[in-house]
C-alpha cells in the first residue's frame, strides 16, 4: 500500500488524470505519425524511466510483455516479407532474401515489424503505468466531466479494478497447482494444454463469484436510483498540469510538422 501511495503522490501519478489523458494522446499522434523504430526506441525509453522513477521495477513492467510474446514474434516476421510499396526510402524496398517471386525479405519491412512492436510494448506498458498512477475515483471524475452514461462508466471502471485482481488470483492458483507437484511447463504441448485447464476453470468461477458479489453490492446500495454520481474529492489543475497540457499540443503540432515537412522519422 505505501508503494501504490508513493507512485500515485509523485511524479508522474501527481498529475492530474486530464495531463495524463493528453500525455496519452501525444503518445498516440507520435506513434501513428513515424514509423522508424529508432523514433519508437527513444519514446520507449522514456516511458520505462517514467516507470522507474514512480518506483515500478523494470520486472514489474516487464513481466506485463510476456504473455504477449508470441504475438510479437509472429507480428514481426511477417510484417519483414511486407511488399516495399509504401516506403518512403529506395534502400528500404530492396530485397535482402527472395524465396519466392512475390515472396522477399526486405529491410523496410524488417523495420516495420520493429515498430509494430514496439508499439505494442510502448502502449502495454504506458497503460500500466496509468493505471498504476491513477485513481478509480480520477476515473470516475473523468468519465462525468465527459458525460459519459452510467453504465458505459461503470462498466470501463469496473474492468479497470477487477481485471488485475483476476490477474492476482490466476496467480494464486497457479501457485497452488505447483504444490500440488502440477508442473505447467512439463512435458508435451497436449499435457502444458490440459493443466492449464486446470488453472482456468477455477478461475472462471473466481470470475462468476466476483460478479455475483458485486451485483449484490451494487442492488443493496441502490445502483441507478440517483441520475448523478458523488465523487470523494475534485479535479484540479495546478501550474504543472497546464504547462504539460499546453506542451501536449505543441508538441502534437510539431509532430505533423516534422512528419509532413521533412519526412524525418519514417522508413
Amino acid at each position: 500500500m505505501d508503494l501504490t501511495r508513493h507512485i500515485r503522490t509523485t511524479g508522474f501519478g501527481a498529475l492530474d488524470i486530464r495531463s495524463k489523458g493528453f500525455l496519452f494522446l501525444l503518445f498516440m499522434i507520435w506513434t501513428v505519425l513515424f514509423t522508424h523504430p529508432a523514433c519508437h526506441a527513444v519514446m520507449g525509453g522514456l516511458i520505462l524511466w517514467t516507470g522507474m522513477r514512480m518506483g515500478l521495477s523494470l520486472k514489474q513492467m516487464v513481466s506485463r510483455l510476456v504473455p504477449l510474446l508470441p504475438l510479437f514474434i509472429l507480428i514481426f516476421v511477417f510484417t519483414g516479407f511486407s511488399k516495399g510499396d509504401g516506403f518512403l526510402f529506395p534502400e528500404n524496398k530492396v530485397p535482402l532474401i527472395t524465396f519466392w517471386e512475390t515472396l522477399s525479405l526486405t529491410r523496410g519491412g524488417l523495420l516495420m515489424g520493429l515498430t509494430f512492436l514496439l508499439r505494442l510494448v510502448n502502449m502495454v506498458v504506458f497503460t500500466l503505468l496509468i493505471l498504476k498512477a491513477t485513481p478509480l475515483d480520477d476515473f470516475i471524475h473523468l468519465f462525468i466531466k465527459l458525460r459519459l452514461s452510467r453504465t458505459l462508466s461503470f462498466i470501463i471502471t469496473t474492468a479497470i479494478r477487477f481485471v488485475p485482481e483476476l490477474d492476482k488470483k490466476r496467480e494464486l492458483i497457479i501457485m497452488a497447482q505447483k504444490a500440488r507437484g502440477i508442473d505447467l511447463n512439463e512435458g508435451s504441448r497436449l499435457r502444458q494444454f490440459k493443466a492449464r485447464i486446470a488453472v482456468m476453470i477455477p478461475l472462471i468461477v473466481n470470475a462468476i463469484v466476483i460478479a455475483d458479489q458485486l451485483t449484490m453490492a451494487l442492488m443493496n446500495r441502490g445502483f441507478g436510483y440517483r441520475n448523478q454520481w458523488t465523487v470523494l474529492s475534485k479535479m484540479r489543475l495546478n501550474v504543472k498540469d497546464y504547462i504539460i497540457i499546453t506542451g501536449c499540443m505543441a508538441g502534437s503540432i510539431l509532430g505533423v510538422l516534422i512528419r509532413y515537412r521533412t519526412g524525418w522519422g519514417m522508413i
